[in-house]
């Protein structure tokens, strides 16, 4: 059930992703189907921001100003996207109207599909490749890249078949990650050392990662409906209704941002699962957010 207070932003959308807040009230987010990076801006008006192509996962704001957009490169189904890309990470010019290929491998292995990223108090931008979606064979290993001076994009860690999905870098340095296939919650610390926080229940299948302002983590789970909020040492804490299909937020001023996938597969319209922007009220506020920025010359 949707909780009544919801309002709903932008409706029939193709897989939207990832929803970013600018400082006029607007909100960025990917729309995956059409290849294409959106903006509702706070009169309601929803205009293409940027085309980047391909399948876009993840767009994250920098402190230059510009756009980070991880790139699945993939078509989609019985279509031809608008630009064609390979995997990639991308950059996207404050107005949209440039759209550049920063990065195609780590360490010589090219992407399989980036997902999710996120800065670090360091500067350095964290992303997960979590390869093509396949619950049933899980084929494609994942893996956690970081991206440091002069674009140098190294492999941290290699997760195996485990869909490495949501990532978040905490304000000491420690990154975390959440893993859709095994429902697992996991820290990288400062030191290297990595530990399991904790497995989310049967059926909630985490998507994104945030944390409060007082540490906690708030994972989407879009299977349940909903977002599991745990201690930073995998304490269940609370579970944030929201109905629907949630696999994305944003922590607003007293409220979340919200990004549904859609229907049901038994429910899709005119052969797809329309996906929304909601907005539902929230009392708690969000962490303070980190940016970084990245140059080809100079690094970070």
């Amino acid at each position: 059930m949707t909780p009544a207070e919801t309002e709903i932003l932008v409706d029939f959308l193709g897989h939207p992703e990832t929803p970013e807040l600018l400082s006029d009230g607007g909100v960025l987010f990917a729309e995956t189907d059409s290849g294409r990076i959106c903006v509702r801006y706070p009169d309601g008006l929803l205009a293409t921001f940027a085309v980047p192509g391909g399948r876009p996962y993840g767009c994250l704001l920098g402190s230059d100003d510009h756009l980070y957009v991880t790139q699945s490169g993939h078509d989609g189904e019985g279509r031809l996207a608008p630009r064609t890309v390979p995997p990639s990470l991308q950059r996207v010019s404050p107005d949209g109207t440039a759209v550049e290929v920063l990065a195609t491998e780590a360490d010589g292995l090219p992407f399989t599909a980036p997902n999710s990223l996120a800065w670090g108090p360091d500067g350095r931008l964290w992303i997960t490749d979590s390869g093509q979606w396949d619950p049933d064979l899980r084929s494609d290993p994942g893996y956690l890249y970081a991206v440091g001076p002069g674009l140098r994009v190294e492999i941290v860690l290699e997760l195996g078949p485990t869909f490495p999905n949501g990532v978040l870098a905490e304000h000491d340095g420690s990154v975390v990650w959440v893993e859709s296939y095994t429902r697992r919650v996991c820290r990288m610390l400062p030191d290297g050392r990595t530990e399991h926080i904790t497995t989310l229940p049967e059926g909630h299948t985490p998507e994104a990662v945030k944390a409060d302002a007082h540490g906690n983590l708030w994972i989407a789970n879009f299977e349940a409906g909903g977002i599991d909020v745990i201690a930073r040492d995998g304490t269940p804490l609370r579970e944030f209704v929201l109905g629907g299909v949630p696999i994305n937020f944003a922590f607003g001023n007293g409220e979340l941002y919200v990004i549904d996938f859609g229907l049901t597969e038994h429910e899709t319209v005119y052969g797809y699962r329309p996906g929304q922007l909601k907005r539902v009220p929230c009392e708690t506020a969000g962490a303070p957010v980190l940016r970084g920025a990245l140059d080809h010359t100079f690094g970070i």
